[in-house]
């Protein structure tokens, strides 16, 4: 094997190293500039920019309300929306719920409302009637108590949403023929809810065992008369005349 046939070898060979690094980098300057291109086109062209706002959701809510915020992001490439203050500032509205803001692509923001639902009527402390949801939460204030949703003589903001749950849930318990018969639900804490049923007292106590205190409260009230009725404990109910 002769030297000059080794120089030329050793030639070639880097030779085609070069080559191969000259053509990665042209591989990776493409690449870049197409990066680049298409970063241009997407951002400072505007063709990603937010269009158009989809509301869905809401009956009682004003769409034009949930537009009037999220509508500020229009004109703002969507993949820069910051949706977690946009769904921040509409849960500020007193009917939201919940709300989910998703990025649609290319262009479209959707708004996602779960609206507060209206689940009883309770005094208001400045007068009237106050139409609260599940948590407590006022969502009308009227003078007459509206006839769709439940009367409940629950102060919310003393007694706290769960003495609203336990009024809700022994009034769910009785039976459609006591409902008619009671005028008044009230309690002040989870522990002592009461009713009046047919112009009578009733001491209920706490939700739990509804079913059984509804069969004690109807035997006596067939069989023992009396102006109250405790079933708070049914297994050892107790009259007053």
């Amino acid at each position: 094997m002769s030297v000059t046939w080794l120089d030329d070898r050793i030639a070639g060979v880097r030779a085609a190293s070069v080559r191969a690094r000259l053509v990665g980098s042209g591989v990776l300057l493409l690449v870049v500039g197409v990066v680049a291109g298409l970063t241009w086109w997407a951002w400072d062209a505007g063709h990603l920019d937010t269009r158009l706002v989809q509301v869905s959701g809401t009956e009682r809510i004003p769409a034009e309300q949930v537009q009037a915020i999220a509508g500020q992001a229009v004109g703002t490439p969507l993949v820069a929306v910051d949706v977690g203050a946009i769904e921040e500032a509409l849960r500020e509205l007193p009917l939201v719920l919940d709300v989910k803001v998703e990025r649609r692509w290319p262009r479209t923001l959707g708004v996602v409302v779960t609206e507060r639902v209206a689940v009883a009527v309770v005094p208001s402390r400045g007068g009237g009637f106050d139409v609260v949801d599940a948590e407590g939460v006022v969502l009308a204030t009227s003078q007459t108590p509206p006839a769709e949703v439940p009367l409940l003589r629950v102060d919310v903001e003393a007694a706290g949403a769960d003495t609203l749950a336990a009024a809700r849930e022994v009034l769910a318990a009785l039976p459609v023929d006591l409902q008619r018969r009671t005028t008044d639900i009230s309690a002040t804490s989870p522990a002592d809810v009461r009713l009046v049923v047919d112009g009578l007292d009733v001491r209920w106590g706490t939700s739990a065992d509804s079913d059984r205190k509804v069969e004690v409260l109807v035997g006596l009230m067939d069989t023992v008369p009396a102006s109250v009725y405790d079933v708070s404990a049914p297994g050892a109910p107790a009259v007053l005349p």
